[in-house]
Formats: C-alpha cells, structure tokens, sequence
C-alpha cells in the first residue's frame, strides 16, 4: 500500500476532523465579510464621515480582527493537536519532514482556498439577510446593500495572512520536534507555569483606574481621544485578572477546607481550564462588554430620538422673516399651515435687529441678533429690567455648563467700538429653536440707538406651535418651497464674499420634524450598526465557547470514563459537568455586563451623568437582561450536548467492557 493510499485511509477514517477545521475557517471568513459589508458600506461610510459614528465601529473592528486571528489560530491548533499522532505514525513508516510538510500544505492549501470561498458566499447571502431585517425593523431607506471589492480584498487579505502564519508556525514546529514527542503528543500534559494571586489583584487595579481615568476625562470635545486608550487598559488588565485572579479564589476558598474537600475536583478542573482558556475567556469578555455597551448607547439615542427633537426645538416651525427674506403675507402663511385637522395653536413674533461685524482678531464676521428686553420677557414670563449702555447676552441652548464660560468670549458692540456698554450678565436657556445660537439684550431706548447706529436689517421671528408637529412634515416642506421661490427672486442680504455666514442658513425653516427626521436618520444608521454587531459579536462569542468546550472532549470523555471506573455515579457527573461549565459560560458574561455599566457611567459624564438620565440604565436592564436570557439557552443546550455526548458515551462504554 502506498502512502498516498494510506493517507487517503486515513482521511476518509477521520473525516471529522476536517470538516470541523473547514467549518471553523469558513464560519472565520463568513463572521470577517458580514462585518465588511458593514464597515466599507458606501452609504454608511458617507455617514461615518459625517456625522462622527466612526467610533462605533472603531472598538468592534479591533476586536473582530483579534478574534479572527484567535478563532482560525485556535481552529488550526486543534486540528493538528489531533493529527501529531498520525504524523508520527507517517515518519516511522518512511516518511521525511518534507514529505510531512508537503503533505500540510496541500491539505490547508485546498481546505483554506474552499472555506475562503464558501466564507465569502455565505457571508453574502446572510449579510443581504441581515440589511434586509435590520432595515426594515429599524425603518430607515438611507442604507443600501451593495458589494464592492474592498468587502472581498479585505476579507480575504486578514484571512490568509492569518492562515499563512498559523501554517507556517505548525510546520516550524513539526520540522524541529522530536519523533517521540510527535508519537505521544496526545498523552504530554500541559502545566499550569505560573500562579501568582498578587498579579491577579494588579489586573483588577489596572481595570479600576482605568475606567476612574475614562470617567474624568471623557467629558468635554476631547474626551472621546481617551476612549480607546483607556478601554486598551482595561482589555489589559482583564487578561490579566482572568488569568491569575481564579488561583487568588481558589486560595480564599481553601480557607474553608471543608467546601473546598468537597468541591476539590471542579475547582482545580476549573482552574486549569481558566489558565488554558484565558485568552478566549478574555475576548469572549470583551465581545459581551462590547455588544452591551453599544447596543445600550445606540437603544438610548435611538427612542430618545423624538425627545432630543422637541428638547431642541420649543416651538414646532421657527423662522426669519425680513422685507425680502422668507416674505409672505399672513394669509399666505397660514394657509400652508393652519390645515383644518392640525390648526395652530400658537404664533409669537418677535421683532429682531441684526447687523454683520468683523471681529479684529479672528477676522470672521459674525451676525448679531439684538431683541429687546421686554420681548423676551413676554417670551419667557420673565420680569428682567436693563438699563441705559447695558446688555445681557443670551445663549439659546441648554444649560450644561456655568453661565460664565461664556464670558471670555464675547464683547459687545465690538472691541473697536469707541461706546462702553456693561454687560449685565449671561443667560444660558433653551426658549427659542435653532434659529440662532446668540442673542443680544437690551431695552427699547438702546434698541432705537442700535437701529440708527449700527448698519443691518429689520427682521422677524416667528415662533409656531401647532395641534400634532408629527404631522407637519409636508407643511415643512412646501413652506421651503414657497420662502425659495421668493427668496431667489429677491436681492442677497448676505454678501457672498462675507466668511462664515450663509443666507440659506440664516434664513432656513427649523422644525421639529425636520429635527426629528434628521436623528431619526443618523441615529437610526447607528442603530442599525449596533444592532448588526450585536448580533454578529453575540453569534462570534458563542461559537468561540462552544468550540473551546468541545475541542477537547476526547480527553474529557476519557476523565469520565476513568471517574465512571471508580465508582461516581451519573448524577454526580452531571453536577461536575455543569459546574465546570457555569462559570465558564457565564463569569465572561457577568464581567462583561459589569465593565459595560462601568462604561456607560463613564461615559454619561458627557451628557449630564446617569442621574439626569436615567432611563441608561433602564436600556441597560433591558439589554443586558435581553442578553442574558439568551446566554442562557445557549448554555443550556451546550450543557445537553456534553451530557449527551460524555455520559452517555460513558456509560455505553463501561457496560461494553
């Protein structure tokens, strides 16, 4: 019999074996190319540039690059694991090192260039799946499914220099080994090199203050540069934690000796399996904290949608009106919105002065909007009195930071201006929509000074609630229409060499629908990406358990054997079993929903802290719950699949003997 004969025995005996290695690469490249589709998407890479969600695929990115490069490592470890033995077997029957060689290369090269193949195919056709749920669940038509060749280079470019190094590093080690040690493989136990429960307490440190240091760092324009660097950090220290913290519990479980005598056996089985499980333990961690995190983020942006809308907007339509600008009657106007089944409830006017200056230092020109005193008063019920050369400067935003942060930026009129006018104080409030972001204050003596001082126009601000905003849409859109066709038939206010100011702008319509439709849009792109790499990550961190438990379940079904021999009946080897399978299934999973919280908190500093928000931590509940209940019947049914393929095996074995 010839080699090429016994190897071919030997491939259709142990047929198994590969196709578990061809179904781990494929399902690699399949999870690598959904993500693809996703990350070189045209329409969302358009939005990524945008509108700054390019953080929400930055973290996952890295994190789905280090499990491709962990999961097809640890796919191809395990088929050589299992296949030492018969290469030991060729060589004492004749063949070299580089028959042996030739012989992986072939067999990688063929299994490797099919699982890229079928991982492409497959990772097209459920990735149009998954647009096609997604978009539709979501409600959102600005993402369109479509194929480009970066999708394919990519994908296959990570996936062959992984194959390629994880290849050539089995060859290195099967040209230098022993014959011996090739034969026995299978029977050389792996040791537990280091136990230290001080390192694992440095790990648990290093994740403390790395997530003290996102909590006082993240608030503000920057505090976004520090996220990856600190969620570096504590990737850090969880490595280290999971790796060296069980022996530190181990020890305070020794402490009671006897819950430890009973429990002897699944505790040290249960360490030695953290120590060799460590790195995927870790990226299962860090894929669960991922998924929670941004999922509850994007949740909560996502159905705060309607609620940001009416926040930034008081008043369902605002705009500038002026002689030539925005110019209709007021018959006209209330035509387009005054509709019988959605009448208007509220009109407030108020007369504004604007003027254009350039300021000396920044050489912008700016437009200034002057209201009078009494105007906003009736606007806002207040009883505010100003005094002859005095101002407030009104900030028509919300209130996030002291009123007198905004002192240092402005002066008024201007620093050239030969009048001296006190600044009485600063407002910071939310009473107006987005006409404009800054006001001037002053009484009606001051307003008539200003109008024949200061070079600019008379205009008006109309402020508009009506029965339903939600039904305003269509009004929005043919009120543009209409300001439009006036507005382009007049002379420009705004001079086209003037920086920094556009007509179009100053004079736009700001609505809530149009504010409401606009985070429904980018939230809902975002969103729609989260919820894509939910369940990509959730569907990556399973298979990586499930692979980890049963790639050695040869060896496990043989401890069970030898327990079986002397005398451990089968409901106590379903209680160690699952024992050893609870925690690693779910201490990954309460860690990681823990660090997620820690997270979120973080990282609500930036939107007034969880305590002004508190429906986070309700999407938190939801999601991590969600979550949960989901980890938990994939344990259970991994759980039945060990007691099926261990036990059962088992016992058929001892009654044959």
């Amino acid at each position: 019999m010839s080699f090429n004969q016994i190897v071919w025995k030997m491939v259709k005996a142990h047929y198994k074996k590969y196709i578990f290695y061809f179904l781990c690469n494929s399902l690699a490249v399949m999870l690598f190319f959904l993500f693809s589709t996703l990350f070189f998407n045209e329409d969302i890479a358009q939005v990524k540039e945008t509108e700054s969600i390019g953080y929400v695929l930055a973290v996952p990115g890295i994190a789905l690059v280090v499990f491709t490069m962990l999961f097809i490592s640890y796919a191809h470890s395990i088929f050589i694991k299992r296949r030492n033995s018969e290469f030991g077997l060729f060589i004492t029957l004749g063949m070299t090192n580089r028959d042996v060689s030739k012989l992986l290369l072939i067999e990688n090269g063929i299994i490797g260039s099919i699982s890229l193949v079928t991982g492409i195919v497959a990772g097209s056709l459920f990735s149009r799946l998954f647009f096609y749920l997604l978009t539709s669940s979501v409600g959102i038509n600005s993402v369109s499914y479509h194929l480009n060749i970066e999708m394919f280079l990519y994908t296959s470019m990570v996936f062959l220099i992984v194959f390629v190094v994880a290849v050539g590093r089995t060859l290195f080690l099967i040209v230098n080994q022993r014959i011996i040690l090739t034969l026995k493989s299978d029977r050389v136990s792996e040791e537990i090199k280091m136990k230290s429960p001080l390192l694992g307490k440095f790990g648990i440190a290093i994740i403390i203050l790395s997530i003290l240091g996102l909590y006082f760092t993240y608030t503000g324009s920057n505090g976004g540069d520090y996220l990856l660097i600190w969620t570096t950090t504590t990737w850090m220290g969880l490595y280290i934690s999971i790796n060296q913290f069980t022996s530190y519990f181990i020890d305070l479980i020794k402490k009671n000796k006897a819950y430890y005598y009973k429990r002897m056996l699944s505790l040290s089985s249960l360490e030695y399996k953290f120590k060799q499980l460590t790195s995927t333990l870790m990226l299962v961690t860090v894929m669960i904290m991922v998924t929670i995190l941004y999922s509850t983020i994007m949740l909560f942006t996502y159905i705060e949608n309607a609620k940001q809308a009416i926040k930034e907007n008081p008043y369902d339509i605002a705009f500038f009106q002026t002689d030539s600008k925005n110019n209709l009657t007021e018959e006209e106007l209330y035509s387009i919105i005054n509709q019988p089944e959605n009448p208007i409830h509220t009109h407030v006017s108020l007369p504004i002065y604007s003027y254009f200056q350039q300021e000396r230092f920044s050489g912008w020109t700016y437009v200034y909007h002057v209201m009078s005193i009494d105007d906003f008063n009736h606007l806002t019920s207040n009883q505010i009195k100003i005094g002859d050369k005095e101002f407030i400067y009104y900030i028509n935003q919300q209130s996030e930071n002291n009123d007198s942060d905004y002192d240092l930026y402005f002066t008024f009129p201007n620093v050239e201006s030969e009048e001296n006018y006190t600044h009485r104080k600063t407002i910071v409030e939310k009473n107006l929509n987005n006409v404009s972001l800054e006001f001037i204050l002053v009484n009606d003596f001051e307003m008539k000074h200003l109008k024949n001082k200061k070079d600019g126009f008379e205009s008006t601000i109309h402020l508009i609630n009506v029965a339903n905003w939600e039904e305003t849409y269509e009004v929005v859109e043919e009120l543009q229409e209409r300001f439009t066709t006036f507005n382009e038939a007049t002379s420009p206010i705004v001079d086209e060499e003037v920086e920094g100011i556009s007509e179009t702008d100053l004079f736009r319509i700001v609505s809530k629908v149009e504010a409401y439709n606009r985070n429904k849009t980018t939230n809902g792109i975002s969103f729609f990406v989260t919820a894509f790499l939910s369940v990509l990550f959730f569907f990556a961190s399973f298979v990586l358990l499930y692979l980890n438990l049963f790639s050695n379940i040869d060896k496990e079904k043989a401890k069970v054997k030898k327990l079986h021999h002397i005398g451990v009946t089968t409901i106590e080897l379903k209680r160690m079993i699952s024992n050893e399978l609870t925690p690693i299934f779910f201490i990954p999973t309460i860690i990681g929903t823990i660090l997620a919280f820690l997270f979120i908190t973080a990282m609500s500093t930036d939107i007034g802290g969880i305590v002004q928000n508190p429906n986070v931590v309700l999407y938190f509940l939801v999601v991590s719950g969600t979550y949960h209940v989901i980890q938990l019947g994939f344990y259970l049914y991994a759980r039945k699949k060990m007691f099926l393929y261990l036990i059962n095996k088992s016992e058929i074995d001892v009654k044959m003997e």
